[in-house]
């Protein structure tokens, strides 16, 4: 399916919607949007798109039904050929869907954006991505305290870095880049091949980062507290995050059970990275000079958090 003026294939709202096979390529907009439940995308080729990939939405925020909607085994890429930001290859919200397998190069821009609840990001290859913009990320998720529950596993970040000059700022490009404290996701078994920053938590709360590699990337592991400086507004009651927060009834079930740290959040130290633990890494940098981690000692211990058992391995 080639040449759409806008998006080549719309399903809304469907259930048990499968898409399997073929090209989907060289449309104005994008490949396809897909909401609902129960339904997958499979084995499709995008490539040559005005903008995104593949948009997808599933489940219900307020009471945490998932959409268990599967999109796996696509090779997407060389994309965003007019809107060059923020038209990822895959756009995703909503619960509980799975993204697996998914091949995502050659863009300008992130690979995978968006937000959600309890979904899951495994053995996906992005690479070559952000290489024409900067604050900005291959995986690019930020700005919510709902948005937690997710696991990005099993995955293969490759060449995320800028290569074109940049006007504005410096170049910062983050394989995976949790922005403006963004929290509570599992980062764990990835691998960071030749990236500026393997992962980015910038500012967020209880992330685990471990078992991951990083082989040559300029900085492994950042942790900032923006929350205690200039973003303090957001996390403060009366707030960005409490009116999200209250927006999901956060104290009642099935909020209450599934996410018990949220209940009385505003009384732990709401502003401050608490919590996030760093542990069991392996990282090298033999090829390219770089750090493990930007994060002190005694920020570690201010904001506590936990880094234990990283270690230098042969790459």
């Amino acid at each position: 399916m080639y040449f759409s003026r806008g998006t080549a294939v719309v399903a809304t709202n469907v259930n048990r919607f499968v898409i399997e096979g073929g090209r989907i390529a060289n449309n104005a907009d994008s490949s396809l949007y897909l909401s609902g439940a129960n339904s997958s995308v499979f084995g499709i080729e995008m490539f040559g798109n005005g903008c995104g990939g593949v948009n997808v939405t599933g489940g219900d925020l307020k009471t945490l039904v998932a959409g268990r909607n599967t999109i796996s085994g696509n090779e997407i890429h060389d994309y965003s050929r007019w809107k060059r930001t923020y038209m990822p290859g895959i756009f995703w919200s909503g619960v509980g869907n799975s993204f697996e397998g998914n091949f995502i190069s050659d863009a300008p821009h992130s690979g995978i954006l968006g937000g959600g609840v309890d979904c899951n990001f495994q053995e996906n290859t992005l690479n070559s991505l952000c290489y024409e913009t900067s604050d900005a990320g291959a995986f690019y998720s930020g700005r919510s305290w709902i948005y937690r529950g997710n696991t990005i596993s099993y995955n293969h970040f490759i060449s995320i870095k800028t290569t074109e000059q940049i006007f504005l700022g410096y170049p910062s490009v983050q394989a995976i880049y949790l922005d403006d404290q963004m929290s509570g996701y599992k980062i764990y078994n990835n691998t960071f091949v030749d990236c500026q920053c393997g992962s980015f938590i910038g500012g967020g709360r209880r992330n685990e980062v471990y078992y991951n590699t990083y082989d040559n990337c300029g900085l492994d592991v950042h942790i900032d507290n923006r929350g205690m400086g200039w973003q303090k507004a957001a996390c403060q009651p009366g707030g960005m995050f409490e009116k999200q927060l209250n927006s999901v009834n956060y104290k009642m079930p099935p909020w209450s059970t599934r996410f018990p740290e949220l209940v009385g959040i505003f009384d732990d130290h709401p502003c401050v990275p608490v919590y996030n633990n760093v542990h069991n890494n392996g990282y090298c940098h033999s090829k390219t000079p770089g750090n493990f981690t930007d994060v002190t000692l005694a920020e570690i211990q201010q904001w506590m958090d936990t880094f234990t058992d990283n270690k230098e391995i042969m790459c």
